[in-house]
């Protein structure tokens, strides 16, 4: 008995001593785990559970000049499927196909030679996204990204681009500013439960993807509608290939609209054709045609080549230079002076002009407008220079083609931006389509002033054109049809025949017509540009590009808050306005004293900061010089104030001049010592003062003149 006590002490002991040296040995392992291995466990655990995950950033915003969403970032879901985690393939594949109308055979064969991780279909409908979410499918997960969202479909198209799938912007606004756009990538760590599926540990990590700047633009969206629905209108109903329509406020350069049609959807840019998408404003350059014989008078005006009443002989319609087929006009015109060359759009008298200047002035010229180089628009990319041969290359027949308008090619951005300079008393803009880029945080980190390229033509001269361009939308004039009653246009039209690469030719059958003008022409606010690319059977461009210009122009001006220009009582007919002394500018104004010579005298200038001189065209007053005196400095606007030496005497009264030509009227006034401003040229239809009037020696006299009826 005594024994088997002691026998069953033993086996106690011996149970006791394995469970002591077990106990040791799960000490020393938790010793080892806990503190030897400690860092090696931890990360073994961190690799299984936790994930570092990359947050997809949210694009910048485009905006117009408003504050109106042009272009946006919308969350949405994508499907992946984790081949390491999905046991049946077939199955799985079958699923999908079920829920997102996909092709069985074709997913089924695609999840076959899945490796790891990889996407199964991109951006989900939101009813995709809630189907898939209740299968809970083992190894399919979702993932939020973000598709852009053009809100309000072609609007702008051409000017925005569009984005890849991968949130890559591919055309326009959108691969120009991508840098500025796209948000720096980031990363979180976020864990994974049992079946793979990601765990966040707030609201806050998954909301908090990191966003590009936005950017806002000088476009208005109201404006660039309108340009869009009439360039479509027209392009419609003149049976034209395309067409493109520009607006630009000449004060600043910016561009309000800029459209082109046929145009595409961004959101399913893939539907379009390349041809299609193309912005055709900055790449596609056409020979101007007409519009261009505004820059040829500038330049020799400017070069002191001619004055607007120079009588030029047009050869009644028919010229031959150096035995080259003859060059016709588009009437029988015989003697036309340089106001009624722009007005009546006459080719011989345009090549005449540019004769005079000879190759180097006129490509002077033409290069200072802005012609043969890029405008320096920033945004977007892919801007064209056009083509403007160097001189030396010139033979006389491109000489004189070049100076009507063919024979060199620009693009609707050169040419809107050239008029617009003058409109501006001669200052050539550099165009802008950005106005700012704001940051996420909302500050600004660019933004782009208002920049001068350079002055072209003096003040002067540049509102001489801007008057030969109102006489050409009036009754007599090619351009009409673009008139505005309410607001008084200034305008050219263009019709030139197509180049053909091919055959090295003029086609006969194809043009390309336009319309490029300004309006209120008194103070002028917009220009706009209208190009029709081969308009059937009517390819006018005073036919069909002017009634497009004024549609665009009517609508817009009112939108933008400029009023109605009054009309007194119809009489001057919104005639050229001739630049006058009382005409607030920085320039010299163009005063014409009335003697039977003209000649160029220096016009001295006094202000605060010194004296100066300027030429300007007007008379031998026979004191040799005329004095103008500013009230504020020469950088701010300025309103000028003519003093002309006191003459003995003073007029009784008016004489009457109406039917008058301009010699008779200038010789019968010579006598009284008036000052002159004349609009239009023919006969005299109006006068102020009127008859009977008493006037003094320096005094206005307005006189009104219209071509002769025939």
């Amino acid at each position: 008995m005594k024994t088997n006590n002691i026998d069953l002490k033993n086996r106690l002991l011996i149970v006791l001593g394995f469970f002591l040296l077990g106990f040791m040995c799960v000490l020393v392992q938790a010793w080892r785990l806990q503190v030897v291995d400690r860092e090696v466990l931890l990360n073994k655990a961190r690799q299984s559970t936790i994930r570092s995950y990359k947050l997809s950033y949210v694009r910048g915003d485009i905006y117009d000049r408003h504050g109106e969403k042009l272009a946006t970032s919308v969350a949405v879901d994508s499907v992946f499927a984790d081949s390491n985690s999905i046991n049946d393939m077939g199955e799985t594949a079958y699923q999908l196909s079920t829920a997102l109308d996909m092709d069985y055979e074709e997913l089924s064969e695609r999840m076959e030679r899945l490796k790891n991780t990889a996407y199964i279909k991109r951006h989900l409908s939101f009813e995709e996204s809630v189907v898939l979410r209740s299968m809970k499918l083992k190894g399919v997960g979702l993932k939020k990204e973000y598709r852009r969202d053009y809100p309000n479909g072609t609007l702008a198209a051409h000017l925005l681009g569009f984005v890849g799938r991968d949130g890559n912007g591919l055309e326009g606004l959108e691969l120009a500013l991508e840098e500025k756009l796209v948000a720096e990538p980031t990363s979180v760590s976020v864990k994974r439960d049992g079946l793979g599926r990601l765990i966040f540990d707030s609201i806050d990590q998954v909301l908090q993807q990191p966003k590009g700047a936005s950017v806002m633009l000088t476009l208005d969206m109201r404006i660039q509608n309108i340009a869009e629905r009439e360039i479509e209108k027209a392009v419609l109903e003149t049976n034209a290939v395309s067409g493109m329509a520009m607006v630009v406020r000449p004060s600043t350069g910016e561009i309000l609209a800029s459209a082109v049609y046929p145009t595409f959807d961004p959101n399913n840019y893939a539907a379009s054709e390349t041809s299609t998408r193309r912005n055709k404003v900055l790449t596609d350059p056409f020979e101007p045609g007409s519009t261009l014989k505004i820059f040829t008078v500038a330049a020799a005006l400017d070069d002191q080549l001619i004055v607007p009443e120079a009588i030029i002989f047009c050869e009644n319609g028919l010229y031959q230079i150096d035995g080259h087929v003859p060059i016709r006009d588009t009437g029988s015109y015989g003697d036309l002076s340089v106001s009624q060359i722009i007005e009546k759009s006459s080719n011989i008298g345009a090549l005449k002009i540019g004769e005079r200047l000879g190759p180097v002035r006129l490509h002077h010229y033409l290069t200072k407008f802005g012609f043969g180089q890029k405008t320096g628009l920033s945004y977007p990319a892919g801007e064209s220079a056009g083509r403007l041969r160097p001189p030396k290359t010139w033979h006389v027949i491109d000489a004189a083609n070049i100076a009507f308008g063919q024979g060199l090619s620009v693009t609707a951005l050169q040419l809107a931006m050239a008029v617009s300079a003058l409109a501006y008393d001669g200052e050539l803009m550099r165009p802008n389509l950005v106005a700012r880029v704001v940051d996420a945080e909302g500050r600004i980190i660019e933004q782009r002033p208002r920049q001068i390229v350079r002055q072209v033509v003096s003040p002067l001269v540049a509102r001489q054109v801007m008057s030969m361009m109102r006489m050409a939308v009036m009754k007599h004039g090619t351009g009409r049809r673009a008139d505005i009653a309410e607001y008084p246009v200034a305008g050219k039209t263009g019709t030139a025949q197509k180049f053909l690469k091919d055959t090295g030719a003029y086609a006969s059958d194809k043009y390309v017509a336009s319309f490029v003008g300004i309006a209120p022409y008194s103070n002028p606010e917009l220009c706009v540009l209208v190009i029709l690319d081969e308009p059937y059977p009517n390819y006018h461009g005073g036919v069909v590009a002017a009634p497009v210009f004024r549609e665009i122009m009517r609508q817009s001006l009112p939108i933008l808050g400029i009023p109605p220009v009054e009309v007194s009582d119809g009489a001057e007919e919104f005639a050229p306005q001739w630049p006058t002394l009382e005409k607030a500018a920085p320039g010299a104004p163009g005063v014409m004293v009335t003697e039977n010579s003209y000649n160029r005298i220096a016009i001295n200038i006094k202000n605060s900061k010194g004296n100066g001189s300027i030429p300007a065209l007007v008379a031998d007053s026979g004191h040799g010089r005329a004095e103008l005196e500013f009230d504020r400095p020469l950088e701010s606007e300025l309103t000028a104030h003519l003093r002309l030496a006191e003459t003995e005497g003073a007029l009784s009264q008016m004489p009457d001049l109406t039917g008058l030509t301009m010699r008779e009227v200038l010789d019968l006034l010579s006598n009284y010592r008036v000052a002159l401003e004349y609009y239009g040229s023919g006969v005299a239809r109006y006068q102020d003062p009127p008859l009977g009037s008493k006037v003094s020696p320096g005094e206005i006299a307005r006189v009104v003149f219209d071509p002769v009826s025939p």
